[in-house]
């Protein structure tokens, strides 16, 4: 037979190419390798050449759009860096100006800042940069730009115009006394903005603070750590404002009057926060008005033989029943709020009536204030009643900013005999520098500039007896409490004074103390070296002078002075050596004082003499940031200066 040729479309085969088969019954189908079979092969060479092609053409495709992506990103990565670097420095620049009261400044740097923002974070915004942040090593560096640019974008929109708007509304104008009264209304009326500004600032900081720089590549990691910086000292400034607009009108009468002691310390004769306490003054403020009500010598206050509060073992201990007993001594403690506590029982107990809260400030405070109100003339009929020479002024009977803390501090002794006399002069003085400034004598900008140097210095207080306005006082300059670290990373190491001359003798002490950080550890510790030298400046004419100021020869000679030296070591931490360079032994006494380890030690000087004591301390673990020094702030004119060599030097 024939072959039949099979003529059926070839696209019916299992194997889609074309076969020849013999149709009689039991042959067997066989496929031609000749009929069309070179068609076959290369319809298939054709198409894995195709495929080919368009796996070139994806994979240049895939190439083509990474490099695309990569230009995309260092375009916007580039633009990202160059915006935040020009904001930055204003972040600085807008606090400075919104301190300096320079608001017309600040509003222009904020819209400057807004705009460098803005643009920054448009740079990083898009999809593509969500999914970089989660690659490996790549990831938290661009997370760390997204970041950055997100929290000072925002606080540049929200909450730095709201702060620079309150510093308009509380201009240090606003904070000047008019005829003995202070506007409360604009407190009043910017307080909600103020603290939105302040818990805008505060969570910016806390999300910078979740960025770890020492996963980011270096100089990324160091622009983040300034960027940190310059956050913080904003927040310092938003957490002062917001503090202020919540404590000032209810402290001073918004809502109904209020009676506070103002006390004056007496830096002539030490105490661990400033001096003996030999003046009191009682204020009253109702709806801003401030009117001084009364005035009392700490002899007036009262004597307290049973002591106007319990102390604890530690404090007597340290400070000598004392502390509860003479008003003048309530300062012994370096921990003013607890200070502040005994003077209110004791007023209560000896003159009568529940204050709201106790101030403190010292002469030569009150003299920085003088320069704000200028000179002060003081009645001379009433001084001459009082015995006062006119050596003491060397020129017209008048305080002013170079005179009057030497007037207060030593002048008074060495021309008024009289004990009661003195006493009656150093409230004089105090209640007409407050009066100058309550009346609107004096510049506002000058005013508020120093006030904030006497906080910055320790030589002012302010407690509440209210718990609410307490809460806020504390950790701030203003409240003086006795504490280890500074809440922010930074050991505090406290080196107090308190006189136990009984004169005033001590306006010639001169002490220096030096902190040096020998050694840093990677888990915060940190160990330091704290060198305290006292010495005597006592002028030669020391026999000639009045017993006020040298003494009667009851506690130690006439001229020599004797000092009782308090140290406190840091939060966890411990003092493990005591010595002094120039005697065998030392005679220290350890104690605990509210958790943190102290350590007093006698001194005894004679006209010229100086005692160096070394206190070897190591702080607890997770610090930060370098030691804090704080000490009692001494008389004034350079003679308690102190210095530091810390981890970072």
């Amino acid at each position: 037979m024939v072959p039949v040729t099979d003529n059926f479309p070839s696209w019916l085969d299992d194997d889609g190419g074309s076969a020849t088969r013999d149709m009689r019954p039991g042959a067997r189908a066989a496929t031609s390798s000749t009929t069309d079979g070179g068609g076959t092969s290369r319809r298939r060479r054709k198409k894995k050449g195709r495929n080919r092609t368009v796996l070139a053409l994806v994979i240049v495709g895939i190439l083509l759009g990474l490099i695309a992506l990569l230009v995309l990103f260092a375009l916007q990565g580039r633009t990202a860096v160059v915006e935040m670097r020009a904001a930055m420095p204003l972040v600085s620049e807008l606090r400075q100006e919104a301190l300096g009261g320079q608001t017309d400044a600040a509003s222009s740097t904020a819209v400057d800042l807004r705009e460098h923002t803005s643009a920054a974070r448009d740079a990083v915004a898009g999809p593509h940069w969500a999914v970089a942040a989660r690659l490996p090593w790549a990831g938290p560096n661009v997370e760390a730009v997204r970041t950055a640019t997100v929290v000072v974008d925002d606080l540049a929109a929200d909450a730095l115009p709201d702060l620079v708007a309150a510093t308009d509304i509380v201009a240090p104008a606003r904070l000047a006394p008019q005829d003995g009264r202070i506007d409360l209304a604009p407190f009043t009326e910017v307080a909600p903005r103020v603290v939105a500004a302040n818990d805008a600032v505060l969570a910016g900081r806390d999300r910078l603070d979740s960025v770890d720089s020492n996963e980011l590549v270096g100089l990324l990691g160091d622009q983040i750590d300034n960027l940190k910086g310059q956050v913080g000292e904003l927040a310092g400034l938003t957490a002062t404002a917001s503090r202020a607009v919540q404590l000032i009108p209810p402290m001073l009468g918004a809502d109904e009057s209020r009676d506070y002691i103002f006390m004056v310390q007496n830096n002539a004769e030490p105490r661990a926060t400033g001096g003996l306490t030999g003046a009191f003054l009682l204020v009253r403020a109702d709806d801003g008005a401030i009117e001084l009500v009364e005035q009392r010598s700490a002899g007036e206050v009262g004597y307290f033989g049973d002591g106007a509060v319990e102390l604890t073992e530690t404090e007597v201990a340290l400070f000598g029943t004392q502390l509860a007993r003479f008003p003048g001594n309530v300062t012994a403690t370096p921990d003013f709020p607890r200070s502040a506590e005994i003077i209110r029982a004791m007023w209560s107990e000896g003159v009568g009536g529940e204050v709201d809260g106790v101030l403190s400030l010292d002469p030569v405070a009150l003299g920085e204030l003088l320069e704000a109100t200028g000179p002060i003339g003081l009645d001379e009929d009433e001084l001459g009643a009082l015995g006062v020479s006119s050596e003491m002024f060397e020129g017209d009977a008048q305080l002013n900013a170079d005179n009057a803390a030497d007037i207060m501090l030593n002048g008074v002794y060495r021309y008024i005999e009289d004990t009661g006399a003195q006493d009656e002069f150093f409230e004089v003085a105090a209640a007409e520098i407050f009066s100058a400034v309550m009346d609107g004598e004096a510049a506002p900008a000058a005013t508020v500039a120093a006030l904030v140097q006497a906080a910055d210095e320790g030589r002012m207080f302010v407690w509440s007896a209210h718990e609410d306005e307490q809460e806020l006082l504390s950790g701030t300059s203003l409240s003086g409490e006795l504490r280890g670290d500074d809440g922010r990373g930074a050991p505090v190491v406290g080196v107090y004074v308190n006189d136990l001359s009984e004169a005033k003798i001590a306006y010639y002490q001169r002490m220096e103390v030096e902190i040096e950080a020998k050694q840093c550890h990677a888990n915060g510790n940190q160990d330091l070296t704290v060198t305290v030298t006292l010495a005597s400046d006592v002028p030669d004419d020391a026999p000639d002078l009045p017993p006020s100021v040298v003494g009667a020869g009851r506690i130690v000679e006439e001229g020599d002075m004797r000092s009782n030296l308090l140290v406190y070591a840091p939060t966890g931490g411990r003092i493990t050596d005591v010595r002094d360079p120039n005697a065998d032994e030392v005679g220290a006494f350890p104690q605990v004082h509210d958790q943190q380890v102290v350590v007093g030690r006698r001194v005894s000087l004679s006209p010229g003499d100086s005692v160096i004591t070394q206190f070897d301390i190591t702080t607890g673990p997770g610090f930060t940031e370098d030691a804090v020094l704080r000490t009692t702030p001494g008389p004034g004119g350079e003679r308690y200066i102190s210095t530091a060599l810390t981890c970072r030097q």
